[in-house]
């Protein structure tokens, strides 16, 4: 849960006005609304041009595809104890629900704060399955 600072040709390119902060942060802002579509776009515009870019796009895709899988356990938690009682199902599902939405929504944050500063943030392997490198 620590940032650690960025390489110093990364952190010198990204500052150089090359454009690279602004779509790394683009990237984190993006899977907050849509999801992994706007992170998967700035993943392939910009993967081959920065590694600063790549690794936040990459950061942002595997967040939300997370929260995709985490969603649908969610959902499979739910059907299988709406089989027993609606109301438990839907109690147990919301909470758990908002639970991961909220863990979700502050690593989010955080990438768009360290993407911002030119920092390279490690997200907990927990909550960012690394699918896309």
């Amino acid at each position: 849960m620590t940032s650690k600072p960025a390489s110093q040709a990364d952190l010198a390119r990204a500052r150089d006005g090359d454009g690279d902060i602004r779509p790394a942060t683009f990237g984190y802002l993006g899977a907050i609304v849509l999801g992994p579509v706007i992170p998967l776009v700035v993943y392939a515009v910009g993967s081959r041009r920065s590694p600063f870019m790549r690794y936040h796009a990459a950061t942002a895709v595997n967040l939300s595809l997370t929260a995709m899988l985490y969603g649908l356990c969610c959902l499979i938690l739910g059907g299988l104890l709406a089989l027993d009682s609606t109301i438990v199902a839907l109690v147990v599902a919301i909470a758990v629900g908002l639970v991961i939405w909220a863990s979700m929504l502050r690593y989010l944050i955080q990438g768009v704060i360290s993407a911002n500063r030119g920092e390279r943030r490690e997200m907990p392997d927990w909550i960012c399955a690394h699918i896309v490198s």
